[in-house]
C-alpha cells in the first residue's frame, strides 16, 4: 500500500490441482480486479500429461479451468512443465 512505484505481480503456482489451480487462479484473478493497470506475471507449472503418472483424479479439469484465468488475468505466462522438470531432476 505504501510503495511509490509499485509495477506488478509475480505468482508461481501449479494449475494441476489442489491449492496452485484454485487459490492460485483465485488470487490472480482478484490481483487483476484490485490493480487492474499493474502487469501480472505468472510461472506457471504444468503437470505431467502421462495418467499413469498423475496424482489427482481431475487434473486435466483444473487445469482447463486454471487456463481460462491465465488467459483473462494474466499478462505474460512463463510455462515449465513438470515432465521435463522431473526428467532434469532424476537424471
Amino acid at each position: 500500500d505504501n510503495s511509490d512505484s509499485l509495477e506488478g505481480f509475480v505468482l508461481c503456482h501449479s494449475i494441476a490441482g489442489g491449492t496452485g489451480s484454485g487459490m492460485g487462479s483465485y488470487l490472480l484473478e482478484r490481483l487483476n480486479d484490485h490493480f487492474p493497470k499493474k502487469l501480472v506475471q505468472t510461472y506457471s507449472v504444468f503437470p505431467n500429461w502421462d495418467h499413469s503418472q498423475s496424482d489427482v483424479v481431475v487434473q486435466p479439469y483444473n487445469s482447463v479451468l486454471t487456463l481460462k484465468r491465465l488467459t483473462l488475468n494474466a499478462d505474460a505466462v512463463v510455462v515449465l512443465d513438470n515432465t521435463s522438470l522431473n526428467r532434469i531432476a532424476v537424471d
